[in-house]
């Protein structure tokens, strides 16, 4: 395989700037950042000092680790909802079996996120193939340069991506260009990269064997309407830029100033945290020299471990006196390292993480190799980043929906798809907190069934938390939150009945509570308070039965 050359650079002085600013970030988040700590170092410490301090100290990254503690939307799989995923072409599409689930989409969505996160924008570009495969491919914001729509500043209407390709087995870089800034002429291109824009000769039918212009445009929806194959995924929703990747840069400088820190601080553990010894009129012994472009010095091996050889110099054979001495240890390495821990937790801070979602990690201080976010800093994370990358990964499966629909001639809906994402698992006690406040709500008349679903369930629509209502009516299996209250499952209508006909008001829930005690207390038998409540309340058996629960079944009559 030849070497990739490096990629061409842009001539727009900004767009140059944003490339090698994002390559920086996705050096520390690759771990490809050593060169980049060695020329820092260096600027502070000078040449010839940073040498002689040796290898340096990579172990402390806090962008790296907080961009991976704050990605937790796709720790599980999401669930993708449509209103009409009865239709089996809708099931099939979102099934395990479909072409999303055979994707591989959600097992990279995780490392994605962090990319996001870290890059503050990422793009994901959609492949499909004549099955209707799908294939998702993850493209840095800086091999990119792209336009936007002129009332909407986010939202692109031209991408170039700049990438290798063997022609006449010769590896060159080219650009992909994909325009619809004019919907009437769309087009897609591929240019032979001669510089750092997308201004070079058009090889589209050598490469691709046909044109893609105009109405042989490839990429539309079912009413025509072109659109791009990628999704363009942002950390935050800002609406007047298209690109924010600057954002965070304190972070990104902390993380290789916290490394330079840990390097000194390193250095003075080894070299320095013992009493330092002077000379005079004497040198040590066995002196080596060194000499390089960079400067010329001379060393010597020196450990507490060791016997050091001292021999005379001039000045002592013609009668001055050979003294020795020493200094205390010039190093506070205490202090160095409380220093070093308080500029990890600013980072932290900085980066929108508040100390107390910060757990301790075993007996330690919080400190820059134990940034790790507790549960509730987790969950705090989920509802910060859940609506944003909802917008987007919605984006992505209708974009999905559209490519399979081009491919394949199905007529799969291109639009209103939902996200599910799996919530941080709660405490006891959390549930226990989160089930009364939905139970106290459900029982003043404040909210109904649906709406209590939805609560613990977010990201459905009405239409879906009512088809799941009813699906539990009919005794379906359902993948519920373990916080759903059980008192909001069999609240629903039985099939044509109206959601107000079957759901009970705070006097009825009262009431019920009255029956299942009386049977709980052996007044009266499991069967005659099952039957009531179906009487009563016009709740079907099923649902009767599921109040009840286990209580009195081993009912024995009251003596008289």
């Amino acid at each position: 395989m030849p070497r990739i050359p490096d990629p061409p650079t842009p001539t727009n002085p900004e767009t140059a700037a944003r490339w090698d600013h994002t390559r920086l970030r996705r050096r520390l988040l690759e771990g490809t950042w050593q060169d980049d700590l060695r020329e820092r170092y260096e600027m502070h410490m000078g040449i010839t000092r940073a040498r002689a301090h040796g290898e340096l100290d990579m172990s402390s990254n806090p962008f790296r680790v907080i961009s991976r503690e704050l990605s937790v939307l796709y720790d599980t799989a999401p669930t993708v909802r449509h209103d009409d995923e009865t239709r089996p072409d809708v099931a099939a599409f979102l099934g395990p079996a479909g072409p999303i689930a055979g994707s591989g989409l959600w097992a990279q969505m995780s490392w994605f996120q962090s990319r996001v996160i870290g890059c503050r924008e990422y793009l994901l570009r959609v492949d499909v193939d004549a099955g209707g495969g799908l294939r998702y491919r993850p493209v840095p914001p800086d091999m990119v340069i792209a336009e936007s729509h002129t009332e909407y500043p986010d939202l692109p209407v031209k991408i170039c991506e700049i990438r290798p390709r063997v022609i006449s087995e010769e590896l060159v870089w080219t650009w992909d260009v994909y325009d619809i800034s004019d919907p009437a002429n769309p087009s897609y291109r591929v240019l032979l990269a001669e510089n750092g824009e997308p201004t070079g000769p058009d090889i589209t039918a050598d490469i691709l064997g046909r044109t893609y212009e105009g109405e042989d445009y490839w990429y539309r929806k079912a009413d025509g309407t072109p659109v791009l194959p990628w999704v363009l995924y942002h950390a935050e929703k800002r609406g007047d830029r298209l690109w924010d990747g600057y954002s965070q840069i304190e972070i990104v400088e902390g993380t290789i100033n916290l490394a330079i820190a840990y390097s000194y601080l390193f250095h003075a553990l080894r070299d320095a945290s013992w009493s330092q010894r002077w000379l005079v009129n004497l040198r040590p012994a066995g002196l080596s020299t060194e000499s390089t472009i960079l400067g010329t010095r001379q060393e010597v091996t020196t450990d507490p471990a060791t016997v050091l050889l001292l021999e005379s110099t001039a000045d002592a054979q013609e009668g001055g006196q050979p003294m020795v001495g020493q200094w205390s240890s010039p190093s506070d390495i205490p202090g160095m390292q409380q220093a070093i821990s308080e500029m990890a937790n600013r980072l932290a801070q900085d980066a929108g993480i508040p100390p107390s979602d910060i757990q301790r990690m075993g007996g330690t201080a919080k400190s820059g190799y134990a940034i790790s976010l507790s549960q509730d800093g987790k969950r705090a994370a989920q509802r910060r980043t859940a609506p944003q990358f909802r917008t987007h990964d919605q984006t992505l499966i209708g974009l999905s929906a559209i490519l399979v629909n081009r491919a394949t001639g199905s007529s799969l809906p291109e639009g209103l798809f939902s996200i599910v994402y799996s919530q941080i698992p709660l405490s006891p006690t959390e549930i226990k907190e989160r089930r009364a406040n939905v139970l106290e709500l459900l029982e003043a008349g404040l909210i109904d069934p649906i709406k209590a679903y939805m609560e613990v369930n977010p990201g459905l629509t009405e239409a879906q938390a009512a088809a799941d209502l009813q699906r539990i009516h009919r005794g379906e299996r359902i993948e519920t939150r373990p916080d759903t209250p059980a008192a909001v499952l069999p609240m629903v209508n039985a099939p044509g009945e109206k959601l107000q006909d079957t759901a009970l008001n705070g006097a009825q829930v009262q009431a019920a509570q009255g029956i299942v005690s009386s049977v709980s207390a052996g007044q009266i038998p499991r069967a005659t308070g099952v039957e009531m409540l179906s009487s009563f309340f016009n709740l079907p058996p099923s649902v009767s039965e599921s109040i009840m629960g286990t209580v009195g079944k081993s009912f024995t009559p009251r003596p008289i």
